[in-house]
């Protein structure tokens, strides 16, 4: 695609942290991350899911990063497709306050320990292109500070204690231009891929950055939707 270039630098100093599965997290890199509502999937579908991601990632210990790349995204592909296939509680965002709690403090930071080029949010998870700034927080601190402060927020809304977010994330560094593309536009395609528009733009709750918008005057065509 022709437009803005972006530099993608490989893997630089790395940090590590794990959850329930393994995050490697290069400063001042581009990444896609979604992140969910607590308990928007029963355990059992999670934990099926998850079983066989790592056994079929047991299997390519010795094959290349891209054939690992790919089975991550079809780990990710499945578990997008039980999310929005869930009908049941909770779909708290379909909230717009709650809605504009989460897109306010994804922006609020915008540009100064991040870039967000593209987000969405979703009845039950939210979609987020971000690359990281030198001498910014790392990236799990950044979504952890997000996710403390729109859970307390949110709960207040909702009158509720307890979890709003679920503690795991799925992230992927972006891995170069073309990657880069179709993840952006796999975020802004996911309400038109769910029914709720007609085209990207029309959705109140996604956010596209200004440089995009340059490029993206109308809308993303639909080739890439389900390939990052």
């Amino acid at each position: 695609m022709n437009g803005t270039e972006f530099r993608f630098t490989g893997m630089k100093d790395k940090h590590f942290y794990k959850r329930k599965l393994p995050h490697w997290q290069p400063e001042e890199e581009t990444f896609f991350i979604t992140y969910r509502l607590a308990g928007s999937l029963p355990i059992s579908v999670i934990q099926k899911l998850k079983v066989e991601y790592l056994l079929q990632k047991d299997e390519l210990y010795n094959q290349s990063n891209e054939q690992k790349a790919i089975l991550k995204e079809d780990y990710f592909k499945r578990f997008e497709s039980q999310l929005e296939n869930n009908l049941n509680e909770p779909h708290w965002l379909k909230s717009e306050a709650l809605s504009k709690i989460v897109m306010d403090s994804l922006l609020f930071r915008n540009q100064e320990h991040y870039i967000i080029w593209a987000a969405c949010i979703m009845s039950n998870h939210v979609h987020i292109l971000i690359s990281t700034l030198p001498g910014s927080p790392l990236l799990n601190v950044i979504l952890q500070n997000h996710k403390k402060f729109t859970a307390v927020q949110s709960n207040k809304l909702l009158n509720r204690t307890g979890k709003f977010w679920e503690e795991e994330s799925f992230d992927t560094l972006i891995r170069n231009n073309d990657h880069y593309y179709n993840c952006v536009n796999y975020i802004i395609q996911n309400p038109v891929k769910a029914g709720l528009v007609k085209e990207w733009h029309a959705w109140e709750w996604t956010y596209l950055h200004p440089e995009l918008k340059k490029e993206f005057g109308t809308p993303v065509p639909n080739k890439s939707e389900d390939t990052f």
